[in-house]
């Protein structure tokens, strides 16, 4: 990845395969917090506050369109805020480095939007404010297929994502969809290889032609030096897709 500094075109917001910045987010953030605990005592000078062990992980979005379109924020957002124990969770990944292959991205585990909150204003369009509680994990990985459409089979091994040496604990890999059309089958695979020629499957995601939709799904054991993605279709249409793995 080359590094540098980014602007308002490099993020990435993909909730259960909507895709959230095309209401025009002016806002997004993503914050991480420890949990402290305060350890002062007798004899100290000075107040002292030790890490729990706990991570407190939280994304917003502030500013986007109120839209009733099919694929708008009103369609992603409406019953969404858990009302039990048992509320659906929701696949999110966000990004702040844009969407090329091998940049950075983060997908959550466990993401519960915990607020919505919808504005009206005189001489402005309606707004609409999002902000996510995590339960789970925090998967920081590396972007494998940036989100474009696709319109027959393909794979991503010529621009293929190289983590220098491989890895021996897993990881979880995410797809979004944002659009698909006509085709009768999807499957979606993440791809590995030691020498950057022949590669295998580590990861087929379900088949599906769905859309909008996203999947979260694990592996564990070696996740070999060279990362791909490969998309299968049945049939004539179109598909849009995001994929990224996160190495444990």
């Amino acid at each position: 990845m080359a590094a540098g500094k980014f602007g308002p075109a490099s993020g990435i917001l993909l909730l259960d395969g909507y895709n959230l910045l095309a209401n025009k987010v002016t806002g997004l953030r993503e914050k991480a917090s420890s949990q402290l605990t305060d350890t002062t005592g007798i004899g100290d000078t000075f107040e002292e506050q030790t890490p729990t062990g706990l991570t407190t992980l939280e994304v917003a979005q502030e500013g986007g369109f109120f839209d009733t379109s099919t694929t708008g924020s009103h369609a992603a957002f409406n019953a969404s805020v858990p009302t039990s124990p048992q509320a659906t969770v929701r696949t999110l990944c966000v990004g702040f480095a844009g969407q090329t292959t091998g940049y950075p991205f983060t997908g959550f585990e466990g993401a519960y939007e915990q607020d919505y909150s919808v504005t009206a204003e005189m001489g402005n369009l309606q707004k609409a404010d999002v902000t996510y509680t995590m339960t789970g994990a925090r998967s920081a990985g590396l972007i494998l297929q940036p989100l474009a459409t696709k319109t027959a089979d393909w794979n991503t091994e010529s621009t293929s994502v190289d983590n220098a040496a491989s890895s021996a604990a897993g990881g979880v890999g995410f797809m979004q969809c944002t659009a698909a059309s006509g085709f009768s089958a999807f499957v979606g695979s993440i791809t590995h290889s030691t020498d950057d020629t022949t590669f295998a499957s580590l990861i087929a995601f379900t088949d599906n032609v769905t859309s909008p939709y996203a999947e979260r799904k694990e592996v564990s054991g070696t996740v070999n030096r060279y990362l791909a993605f490969s998309g299968n279709v049945t049939g004539s249409g179109s598909i849009t897709i995001f994929c990224g793995f996160s190495r444990s």
